[in-house]
């Protein structure tokens, strides 16, 4: 099973808060200079990164999970 973490990019990020505004999750928060993604809230729906007009919301990586009994080769 494939998960995507998404971040931001702080060298990209306008402050524009297009990406908090359109988060059904409420996990975005924009008490920092950049906004922050809580991870715990993501349900990584891609809102977010669909919003970035800058690209500034990235999936620097995926997590993949592997079913119990399986091998990663």
């Amino acid at each position: 099973m494939r998960q995507t973490y998404y971040v931001i990019d702080n060298h990209l990020c306008c402050r524009c808060g297009a990406c908090q505004k359109v988060c059904p999750h409420g996990a975005l928060t924009t008490a920092s200079p950049v906004p922050v993604i809580d991870q715990t809230l993501c349900r990584h729906c891609g809102m977010c990164f669909r919003a970035c007009r800058l690209g500034a919301v990235t999936r620097p990586y995926e997590l993949y999970q592997l079913k119990k009994g399986r091998r990663l080769l």
